[in-house]
């Protein structure tokens, strides 16, 4: 992180993250560079990160004593858990939330394949629910692409009149 922040990178982005105590030692890192980041988790469910935290504890242990903190969220996560987990964070903290959820399939590194079924609504629709339930930023991770980060752009234009 000191190699990227004094090569001038402008934000640390410190991202799927299934552990709260190795997020904790890594905004300790980039609290001491003075450096601004966001943190994002990976979550197993609408409620935990893959570690087992609830991601309401996370966002309340970074909610204090980080003024670096400039986003929390949550990517690489099935899209049905997102709404959930939006709620949590709002109702734990009171940073800006981004959210960037993978496409609903699971990857299986055996075989270095993707399967099963992607999420139900179209993204452009997932992504205006998003934003009108509080999150800030909206994208895409694994297995999304082009047309998914089209319809959010979308569907932003459509939702900020909305929240004015």
């Amino acid at each position: 992180m000191e190699l990227l922040w004094n090569a001038g990178c402008d934000l640390l982005m410190i991202e799927t993250q299934p552990s709260l105590s190795e997020v904790l030692i890594e905004t300790q890192i980039a609290e001491s560079l003075n450096a601004e980041y966001w943190v994002s988790f990976s979550c197993k469910d609408g409620a935990h990160i893959h570690e087992g935290d609830r991601i309401a504890d996370c966002a309340a242990a970074l909610s204090k004593g980080h003024p670096h903190l400039k986003m929390i969220g949550v990517n690489c996560t099935p899209p049905q858990f997102i709404s959930r987990l939006i709620g949590q964070l709002r109702q734990a903290c009171n940073l800006p939330i981004g959210v960037y959820p993978n496409s609903g399939e699971v990857y299986d590194p055996a075989t270095k394949t993707w399967y099963g079924s992607r999420a139900a609504l179209r993204f452009g629709d997932y992504a205006r629910r998003w934003m009108m339930e509080g999150a800030s930023a909206v994208g895409g991770c694994c297995q999304t692409g082009d047309t998914h980060i089209s319809d959010g752009t979308k569907s932003r234009v459509m939702v900020l009149p909305l929240k004015k």
